[in-house]
């Protein structure tokens, strides 16, 4: 195993649910989550806990990115040890985790002599992202160097492919993505939109979608057009027998490809809702 580059990641990515979880060249930056005067630090508390403070206050949480203090503490450990550095953050358009991490690496650089940090936009989040990371630690023991590594990580960033759907339509409404009127129209006639994150990391409405079945079907044939694919992704909020329903059917389309089901953390759920469920297909070059 080489040991020479290193891999860092924010929770949103669930890299503990993935086989990245001991892996002692992985790292992680947890973003955090604040309800009311209740903060905590991604993964601190569950789904359950969080939509139940929803629930019994009509009041979203609120996100944060980590401070730059927590990546300049990891960033400087590593370099000091002789590490290179690969972040691979979430889409940069979601938050400002990936420009942050900039700012740090650059500072680290300066400080640090030999230092070498690179920060790549993963234009998606989830579980994706732990896989963009398996898949440069594969690379990384074929004998890739950090120049190789960057440029592989931001193709494997560039041939992922985002779509997801939410439940229900009033965590995008209090978060200021769709006016009330819309999240109350929408959610009276059970309209679930689907959303596709394009290559500019901005979100976007690739249908709408009256019934949850009829929702979790058209997501798989709008990927459809991006096949064929290379390695896939599930992720959800609470959703195990739609995630288990989409694993099987995507298996049945794809077969032996392989695919990595797992939840998602409180900050993104703290966005999209409960039972939220996202496909992501990363293509074949």
């Amino acid at each position: 195993m080489r040991n020479d580059i290193h891999i860092v990641l924010d929770s949103t990515a669930i890299m503990g649910e993935t086989p990245l979880k001991n892996d002692p060249r992985c790292h992680e930056l947890r973003l955090s989550v604040r309800h009311g005067k209740t903060e905590w630090r991604d993964g601190e508390r569950s789904l359950a806990e969080m939509f139940a403070m929803v629930e019994a206050t009509g009041e979203l949480p609120k996100t944060s990115q980590p401070p730059l203090g927590d990546f300049l503490i990891i960033f400087k450990e590593l370099a000091e040890q002789g590490k290179k550095v690969l972040m691979i953050a979430l889409d940069g358009v979601l938050s400002g985790t990936v420009q942050t991490a900039r700012l740090a690496a650059r500072q680290v650089m300066k400080e640090v002599p030999g230092a070498d940090i690179r920060v790549v936009d993963s234009l998606t989040t989830a579980n994706p992202v732990s896989g963009m990371a398996m898949a440069v630690l594969e690379y990384i023991e074929n004998g890739a160097d950090i120049d190789e590594v960057e440029t592989y990580a931001n193709d494997l960033a560039q041939r992922t492919e985002t779509f997801f759907s939410v439940d229900t339509l009033t965590y995008l409404q209090k978060g200021g993505r769709i006016g009330a009127v819309g999240a109350l129209v929408g959610n009276l006639l059970g309209i679930r939109p689907i959303v596709y994150l394009d290559k500019k990391g901005e979100l976007t409405i690739a249908d709408k979608v009256r019934t949850r079945a009829k929702t979790l079907r058209r997501m798989l044939e709008l990927g459809e057009k991006f096949a064929p694919f290379e390695a896939m992704y599930i992720a959800h909020a609470e959703a195990p027998e739609d995630a288990e329903n989409l694993k099987n059917q995507l298996m049945e389309m794809y077969p032996g490809v392989p695919i990595l089901v797992t939840g998602i953390g409180t900050v993104l759920a703290a966005h999209l809702g409960p039972k939220v469920i996202g496909i992501f297909l990363r293509r074949k070059k």
